[in-house]
């Protein structure tokens, strides 16, 4: 079973850069928390995935299609939640 990680909203954003760098091969440093998340040209697979493991580790639901929005940034996401 998935260790569940405290919410709070600067380990949801700081998780979800590394994510994103992660996936786009980018170095962390260079994601910036208001850009727009379509900046880093997520597909669908990219998107349900991210989606599948947030759950898994904050036990939270967030619906792929948000990380395809054009206007949503990771700061927007992570005030959803926290």
């Amino acid at each position: 079973m998935a260790e569940t990680i405290t919410l709070d909203i600067e380990t949801l954003q700081r998780w979800m850069t590394i994510y994103l760098a992660t996936i786009i091969g980018d170095p962390v440093e260079s994601l910036d928390v208001l850009d727009p998340i379509s900046e880093y040209d997520l597909d669908s697979i990219d998107a349900i995935n991210m989606a599948i493991t947030m759950e898994k580790k904050f036990s939270i639901q967030v619906h792929p299609e948000t990380f395809l929005q054009s206007h949503m940034s990771i700061s927007d996401i992570t005030n959803n939640f926290c």
